[in-house]
């Protein structure tokens, strides 16, 4: 996790320049790579960075791609960081970023800005700088709407108080902060003030209430569980969790965003659950027949929920997340953060005097072993270790990848509440970066692959060795579910040719889970290169998985309540499941 902020070495240094200070900064909280592509408004932040040892930078094929590699370093460093160009750079990395603001990543956005006193001037035959769109702060406004906060610094006597604002607000609210930076300030001297050390307070009666509420409802309760949701990971709350689960004996499912967590082999971990889509019928019953449902740094999103098939009633939960804390009726105050609850309770929930049943039994093995993609999943499945960190792309990639048990904490990354395409290979890249003894496995459709995948010229060039799985099925499987139709065919690549173009790494094409299986042994006993494998998918052919999200969703959006078997409509506040219910009212 991220050193405390408050402590930087950088502040000890009076004067400095702007550059210099903010990469001391940043890696006094724990970066040790900053990715983005150079462009004429951060140049020189990019040549500062280049003389500063310790910290690298790592420049991607396109601003999207580098969003989602920062995104996914953030994800598992505690903090992740985009340098960018003003205008061109910073409008094409804005999808990524919106990623990483869905799902409650703490990335800081850098971007060049124009020199301070740029003016926009409605005048047919005033000069206007190049990049600009609309006026100088248009960019400053279109990321306040996909970050936390955004900021520009304008006063050099202000600088480095406004970096660590912007760093200390991505690290502790755990979502992207924009920072933009005039090329003016970028190299000029700025005063470096001893920070007081600003310390997270909350009101200790306030605490206590919800601690105390919280204790009274699970000591009351007969078969409670726990729903721990992404924040759980993003604030590294997975020894608390597991030290609430050890006291009561309580059984811990995830959520969909959540996935990867922990390791899914532990005795006390169920596997992940979302209605229709849990991992296997055995974990959806267990959460379903609960008698309180714990739900700790979970978000309330129609894919976590299943497409709005989750069964819980809304009178048998605790809520504990970001801004609420609670159940489904009553907040506690507004002013408490999500860590310090959860360690609260895992210091003050007294152990049952009774030695808990012991966890059930949760088969590991993949559930299904009907289609096509479900052996080659179930094949993928059997070859993962701890070492492994699966990274899922959108679509049938998520969705039939959904059932894999994973080896280890934080052993899955997707995009599986903004659902963009495009995510996998380059967040291979800032998974690599940021756990350098794991050896990510992506999983890509051919269609999200021609988006992104040729950030796999990275892996070369760094000395990497991820493995990436295509799945080609000639198109937009996902979208066929939904309509099908020629605009979802895409044309054919010629994958074998990817390694030679990016000039190093293996290329396997495999027609057969048999053959996955044999691909997938050689790969993992040659750990020196990349490794890209083809895998050829029938057109049509989706995992179970998939198919049963789809036909959810497809209802769903249709206005036909997911669990009514009749297809009509139904009146969903009286009716329908907690999850469709808590959106929709």
């Amino acid at each position: 996790m991220t050193p405390a902020l408050q402590n930087s070495s950088a502040l000890k240094s009076a004067p400095n320049l702007l550059g210099s200070f903010l990469f001391d900064h940043l890696q006094d909280a724990g970066v040790n790579h900053v990715f983005g592509i150079p462009g004429d408004y951060i140049l020189p932040l990019f040549k500062t960075l280049e003389s500063t040892p310790g910290i690298e930078p790592v420049v991607g094929t396109h601003e999207p791609n580098s969003a989602f590699s920062a995104d996914a370093y953030a994800r598992l460093n505690g903090l992740g960081v985009l340098l960018i160009t003003y205008g061109v750079g910073g409008f094409n990395a804005m999808n990524g970023v919106a990623c990483a603001y869905a799902e409650s990543s703490p990335l800081l956005v850098i971007s060049g800005g124009p020199p301070r006193g740029v003016k926009f001037k409605d005048d047919p035959v005033t000069t206007q700088a190049h990049h600009l769109v609309k006026h100088p702060g248009s960019q400053l406004e279109a990321y306040s709407q996909i970050t936390a906060r955004a900021l520009r610094i304008e006063d050099p006597a202000t600088a480095a108080a406004t970096i660590i604002a912007a760093t200390t607000e991505a690290v502790q609210r755990k979502l992207p902060v924009y920072l933009e930076i005039p090329t003016d300030l970028m190299t000029a001297e700025i005063p470096i003030l001893q920070q007081p050390v600003q310390r997270q307070t909350v009101a200790a009666e306030g605490l206590n209430q919800a601690v105390s509420f919280f204790c009274d409802r699970i000591e009351k309760a007969t078969n409670p569980i726990i729903l721990a949701g992404a924040e759980i990971s993003r604030f590294g709350l997975q020894a608390e969790l597991q030290a609430i689960s050890a006291a009561r004996g309580i059984p811990i499912a995830t959520s969909v965003l959540g996935k990867g967590t922990f390791d899914e082999t532990a005795p006390n971990i169920l596997g992940m659950y979302a209605g229709v889509i849990s991992q296997n019928s055995q974990v959806r019953e267990i959460v379903e027949s609960a008698d309180l449902v714990i739900m700790l740094g979970m978000k309330i999103t129609d894919v976590n929920c299943g497409a709005f098939t989750a069964n819980l009633r809304r009178d048998q939960i605790l809520v504990a997340k970001s801004a609420w804390i609670g159940d489904g009726f009553l907040r506690f105050a507004a002013d408490l953060t999500l860590p310090q609850f959860i360690k609260a309770l895992a210091t003050q929930l007294p152990a049952t005097e009774i030695s808990p049943a012991g966890y059930p039994e949760i088969s590991t093995s993949y559930p299904h072993q009907i289609s096509p993609m479900d052996q080659y999943l179930s094949t993928i499945n059997d070859h993962l270790s701890p070492e492994h960190i699966i990274v899922a792309d959108t679509g049938d990639s998520i969705y039939g990848s959904l059932s894999l048990t994973t080896r280890r904490e934080n052993g899955y990354l997707a995009p599986s509440f903004y659902n963009s395409m495009g995510f996998a290979v380059p967040a291979g890249l800032g998974v690599a970066l940021a756990v350098p003894d794991s050896r990510p496995i992506m999983l890509v459709g051919d269609g999200a692959f021609q988006m992104t995948g040729l950030e796999f010229s990275n892996f070369v060039k760094l000395g990497l060795n991820p493995i990436v799985i295509i799945f080609n099925n000639r198109g937009f499987g996902m979208q066929r579910v939904f309509v099908d139709g020629p605009f979802n065919d895409i044309p054919g690549w010629d994958y074998g040719k990817v390694v030679e173009m990016v000039g190093g790494g293996d290329f396997f094409q495999v027609t057969s889970p048999d053959e996955m299986a044999t691909t997938l042994k050689s790969a993992l006993a040659e750990p020196a290169d990349p490794v890209l494998i083809e895998a050829l998918v029938e057109k049509g052919t989706i995992s179970t998985g998939l198919q049963i999200f789809g036909e959810a969703l497809r209802r769903e959006k249709q206005g036909v309540c997911p669990l009514n078997a009749a297809k009509t409509p139904c009146d969903h506040e009286t009716q329908c499941a907690f999850c469709r219910a808590a959106i929709w009212e």
